[in-house]
């Protein structure tokens, strides 16, 4: 008899187990999609504030951002012959 429910115990216990971990997978879902807003939301925060400086400077000193734009772009330009 003990082996007849001992055998019923194993599908229970397994189910039981299988349970457990769905909830902990869900909870450690739910920190991870948190933390991943967070992150997006500061990382958003960032280039908007960058964005913001660059749209100053820009209007500043307009000779000296084209400047900039043509220094970058060849420096980018010889990077990539390097790599050819």
């Amino acid at each position: 008899m003990e082996g007849a429910r001992a055998k019923d115990d194993v599908p229970q216990g397994a189910r039981s187990m299988q349970e457990s971990l769905a909830r902990g997978v869900g909870r450690m879902q739910e920190r991870v999609e948190a933390n991943v807003r967070r992150g997006v939301e500061q990382t958003r925060g960032v280039v908007s504030s960058f964005n913001e400086q660059f749209g100053r400077v820009v209007q500043e000193s307009p000779v000296l951002a084209i400047g900039g734009a043509f220094a970058v772009g060849y420096l980018a330009a010889k990077v990539a012959r390097a790599f050819k």
